[in-house]
């Protein structure tokens, strides 16, 4: 059972000494700001990947609590009716299915290949805390504009464009769309040169502030 999951552009990979734009964008800071009073969500999160010929592309239900647990539920693609759950370690645990089949599971290394996408990610790098990690963590630059308007929603993209795409497995360009009345991602997209080869669209989040907890 191969368990391709897929996670996001968002990637975690700490870099000490990032270079970045004097100043934080403001739609980035705002993000940055929600985030801190949130202390769990959910979304449905549908996810395309490209790399060289291969494609890939799922949905699927993930929550994600603080300060680091996750649990991802694939409900459309290959891994369809695979769950997987991450606490935070080195390891996460996979099962297939519900009632008696679910407590047949695997434990499998963080970036086992079998619980990693085409492009090397894991469940880790798939939450908002990962994305305000991964903007801290790559030398580059922050730049902001005016987005799209995605299913009416309208948006503030954040530019990321890395000093090295070596420091960004592959990606030459990083955007992430935010909502314009929640300051959370709708959109993540990456590019290597002019071709996407990563997308992440979120719906249906639902929060939990720090105070209702």
């Amino acid at each position: 059972m191969r368990l391709l999951l897929c996670a996001t552009v968002l990637l975690v990979g700490m870099i000490p000494a990032p270079l970045r734009a004097q100043t934080t964008p403001a739609a980035w800071a705002a993000f940055e700001k929600t985030w801190a009073g949130i202390s769990a969500y959910s979304a449905t999160v549908a996810i395309f990947e490209r790399e060289g010929t291969q494609v890939q592309s799922s949905v699927l239900d993930y929550t994600f609590s603080k300060p680091s647990s996750a649990t991802v539920h694939f409900v459309a693609g290959q891994n369809v009716g695979v769950t997987v759950i991450w606490g935070g370690g080195s390891t996460v645990v996979a099962h297939r299915g519900s009632g008696l089949a679910a407590l047949f599971t695997r434990t499998f290394p963080l970036r086992d290949p079998e619980v990693t996408t085409i492009r090397g990610s894991s469940i880790d790098e798939l939450s908002f805390a990962a994305f305000i990690a991964h903007s801290q963590g790559t030398p580059g630059v922050l730049s902001q504009e005016t987005g799209p308007t995605i299913l009416g929603i309208p948006t503030e993209a954040v530019t990321l464009v890395p000093t090295s795409s070596f420091t960004d497995t592959g990606l030459t360009r990083e955007i992430i769309d935010l909502s314009v009345p929640t300051n959370l991602p709708i959109r993540v997209l990456g590019y290597e040169n002019a071709t996407l080869v990563r997308e992440i669209d979120f719906s249906n989040v639902t929060v939990t502030l720090q105070h209702e907890r």
